[in-house]
């Protein structure tokens, strides 16, 4: 009997024997300090002698001091991560497309490029819109690499812009994350999409995207938002001021936190800070059979500079006044804007996700032809309060 159960429980010791080495350990596993962290992706368009290039340029953070440190995350500098100023390697090479760019890439870090951590990715302006599509299917239809990477454009050469030193020793990252901090209670025009909701616009063509603008400056960390970029299909249509950018990211995203908006009454330079912003957009079938279209906003806002004038606490006759300034100024500024859109032929104000509920059997091609002399009428509302400490 002792003979048989010895038998019975050979074979039960083996497979727990064979299951706890195939569990215990990754024997293809990649050493941490063989990887080499991508952050921020640049894509650009670049000519050669073989032809219409992509040029993909990566920031690879390192940590150790100005010898040290390789392409992982390895490097023993004097100091701690806090106190160290940041530091990365940056790479750019050329390709037919993304992938054989990043391929010769492989052999210049010792390692693995490992997109996982992928934070940002910047667009060039001269991107080529063939360029622009196929590096966006590389993105979201290879391994490891995320769909929620921040996207925003530039007027700079990538390279150059990646190049850029912050004086306070912030990381480029860091400093993209604090432009956009800083923008929620600025001017708020700064909005930085994900690039899967980049990739749904290009694929269902339900609008235009827009993306950011930042560029180089002489001050601060060395960065700025200069207003915004709009498209057409993946082709870069034109640029937008700051306050521009604030009202047509309210309308294509139909609640937007808001930001500072400047306006004039009665001579007066003024200053009110919007705290939210909710549009509803109505589309309707007009004269032959061209979509007439309802733009309605409303703006909760506080009063951040009186303009010298005296505003009793208990009487709002003259933030009534200033209210209907404000709005009448605001349907204004988003009049003369959607005739830039037209004119560039960018649905950037996203206006067709609501025609083609209304009017199914119109594609977005037919919507194109005849979005250039389509009516919208812009009605906004303005709900403003006093603050602070108002004459």
């Amino acid at each position: 009997m002792r003979g048989s159960d010895l038998l019975r429980r050979i074979p039960a010791l083996a497979s727990i024997f064979l299951v706890m080495t195939m569990t215990a350990g990754c024997w293809d596993a990649i050493d941490i300090d063989k990887r080499a962290f991508v952050s921020v992706m640049g894509l650009d368009s670049a000519d050669s002698d073989e032809g219409g290039r992509i040029q993909v340029t990566l920031i690879i953070p390192t940590l150790g001091s100005e010898g040290g440190g390789g392409a992982g995350g390895g490097g023993g500098g004097a100091g701690t991560p806090e106190t160290m100023p940041a530091r990365a390697l940056v790479l750019e090479q050329s390709g037919a497309n993304v992938e054989e760019a990043v391929e010769k890439m492989r052999a210049m870090v010792g390692g693995v490029l490992d997109l996982s951590t992928l934070q940002y990715v910047a667009v060039g302006r001269g991107m080529n819109p063939n360029d622009l599509m196929s590096s966006m299917h590389t993105l979201h239809f290879t391994r490891f690499v995320p769909m929620t990477p921040l996207m925003f454009a530039t007027e700079e050469k990538v390279s150059d812009l990646f190049s850029v030193e912050s004086p306070s020793g912030r990381g480029l990252t860091d400093t993209l994350d604090a432009i956009q901090t800083q923008s929620r209670i600025g001017w708020g025009h700064v909005h930085y999409p994900q690039s899967w909701e980049i990739m749904i616009l290009l694929v269902n063509k339900t609008g235009d995207m827009t993306l950011t603008v930042i560029d180089r400056a002489d001050q601060g960390d060395g960065l700025q938002a200069v207003g915004a970029a709009v498209y057409d299909g993946a082709e870069c249509a034109g640029l937008i001021d700051p306050s521009d950018a604030l009202m047509l990211y309210s309308v294509a995203y139909r609640r937007y936190p808001g930001g500072s908006y400047p306006f004039a009454h009665e001579g007066r330079g003024l200053l009110m800070r919007v705290m939210g912003i909710r549009t509803s957009v109505k589309a309707s079938r007009g004269a032959d059979d061209a979509p007439r279209l309802t733009v309605d906003m409303r703006a909760d806002a506080t009063l951040m500079d009186s303009g010298g004038y005296r505003l009793p606490l208990l009487n709002r006759k003259k933030l009534d006044e200033l209210e209907q300034t404000a709005a009448r100024d605001m349907e204004a500024r988003l009049g003369r804007l959607l005739e830039r859109l037209q004119g560039w032929n960018s649905d950037a104000m996203r206006l067709y996700h609501e025609v083609r509920v209304r009017m199914p059997e119109m594609s977005y091609e037919d919507f194109k032809e005849v979005y250039p002399r389509i009516k919208v009428d812009f009605n906004v509302s303005v709900l403003l309060v006093r603050t602070g400490l108002l004459r």
